[in-house]
C-alpha cells in the first residue's frame, strides 16, 4: 500500500514544478513586455527631443547667417562666426526645452559645423534655362581630370540632367522625361559614374535646386557662382581656365589664409600670372549654406545635414536629411 502514495507524492510534487515553472515564465514574459514598452517610450522620448534640439540648430543656423547679411552684405569667407565649427557640446535643459537630463546615460550634446555650398560646383548649372552651359561642363571636365576620372562624364551628365530640365520652345515647356538628381550620391544612376568617382566628387560638388519655393513665392536660382572666398583649389583650379592645380593651392593656403576679397579684380591680382577670372563662374558670396551635424540624447543619436537659402532679408529651408 506504501508504494501507491510514492507514485502520488511523486506526480504532486511534479505538477507543483510544472505550476512554478509556468508561473515563472507567465511573469518574466510580463516583466519583459513591461522593460520593452517602457525603453519603446524612452527612445521615442529621446528621438522627440533630438527632433528639438536640431530644430533649435537650425533656428541658430539661420539667425547667424541673417545677421551676417546685414553686417558684411555680399561677402562671405571662411573668417566668419557661420563658418566656425561647433565642437561636440553638452547641452542643459534649456536647449532640449526642459527634458530632465542629469542622469549621466541622458546626456544630451551636438556637433556640428555650417558650410558654403557654393564653395562647391553647382552640377545643376550644366543645364541653364533648358540649354547646355559650355562653360560649366568645361569646368566640370576640368575636376574631373584633376580628380583622375574620365572627362568624358561631363557630358553625359549634361544629357542626363537636359532631360530633367528640357527647354521651352516657343514659350511652352517640353516635358521632363527623367527625374531631377537631388543628391551627390544620386549620381550613381548615372553610367560611368561609379563608386570611386562618386567619393572623388563628393567634396568639391553639390546639386542645388534651380528653384525655391518658400511663402513669397518661388525663386529662380539658376546659375550660381563658386564663391572664390571659400572654394577649395580643386574647385578654382576646374573653374578658372588656365591655372594648375599647384597655382590654386598657393592661393587657398597663401593669401587667402590671411585676408578675404570684396572683388574679383582684387582676387585676380593674387594669383599668379592675374589669370581672367570668369564671373558667370565665380563671385565673392554665397546664397546657399550646408548645415551639417549630429545630435545626442540617451540611447539615440542622429545624423542630419540642412541646405539653407539665403535670400534678401531671409532664410529658407530647402530640404533636410537625416541619416
Amino acid at each position: 500500500m506504501p508504494r501507491p502514495r510514492r507514485r502520488q507524492a511523486g506526480v504532486a510534487i511534479i505538477t507543483v514544478l510544472l505550476v512554478v515553472t509556468l508561473a515563472t515564465l507567465i511573469v518574466a514574459s510580463l516583466f519583459w513586455r513591461e522593460t520593452v514598452t517602457v525603453r519603446s517610450v524612452e527612445n521615442r522620448l529621446a528621438l522627440a527631443q533630438v527632433r528639438w534640439i536640431e530644430a533649435a540648430v537650425l533656428d541658430w543656423a539661420e539667425v547667424v547667417l541673417r545677421i551676417d547679411q546685414n553686417s558684411t552684405g555680399n561677402v562671405d569667407h571662411l573668417g566668419e562666426v557661420w563658418a566656425l565649427p561647433v565642437a561636440e557640446t553638452r547641452l542643459d535643459e534649456t536647449v532640449t526645452g526642459g527634458a530632465q537630463i542629469a542622469d549621466s546615460d541622458r546626456n544630451a550634446s551636438l556637433a556640428g559645423q555650417v558650410f558654403d555650398a557654393q564653395s562647391r560646383l553647382n552640377l545643376n548649372d550644366l543645364i541653364i534655362q533648358g540649354r547646355p552651359s559650355q562653360a560649366h561642363r568645361e569646368a566640370f571636365e576640368r575636376l574631373l581630370g584633376l580628380l583622375g576620372r574620365p572627362e568624358s562624364l561631363a557630358a553625359v551628365l549634361q544629357l542626363r540632367l537636359q532631360r530633367a530640365y528640357p527647354p521651352i520652345v516657343e514659350n511652352v515647356q517640353l516635358p521632363a522625361t527623367a527625374l531631377p538628381l537631388l543628391k551627390v550620391n544620386d549620381l550613381r544612376a548615372v553610367p560611368g559614374f561609379d563608386d570611386d568617382t562618386v567619393a572623388a566628387l563628393r567634396p568639391f560638388v553639390e546639386f542645388i535646386p534651380k528653384t525655391i519655393r518658400h511663402a513669397r513665392g518661388v525663386t529662380t536660382t539658376e546659375n550660381l557662382r563658386v564663391n572664390i572666398n571659400t572654394a577649395p583649389a580643386e574647385v578654382l583650379a576646374a573653374a578658372i581656365p588656365g591655372i594648375d592645380l599647384q597655382t590654386a593651392r598657393q592661393f587657398v593656403e597663401g593669401v587667402r589664409q590671411r585676408t578675404f576679397f570684396a572683388s574679383l579684380d582684387v582676387a585676380r591680382s593674387q594669383f599668379i600670372g592675374a589669370p581672367e577670372l570668369p564671373d558667370e563662374l565665380l563671385s565673392v558670396g554665397s546664397n546657399f549654406f550646408l548645415v551639417a551635424g549630429v545630435v545626442r540624447f540617451g540611447r539615440v543619436e542622429a545624423q542630419s545635414e540642412a541646405l539653407l537659402y539665403r535670400g534678401a532679408g531671409r532664410v529658407e529651408r530647402v530640404w533636410q536629411h537625416r541619416y
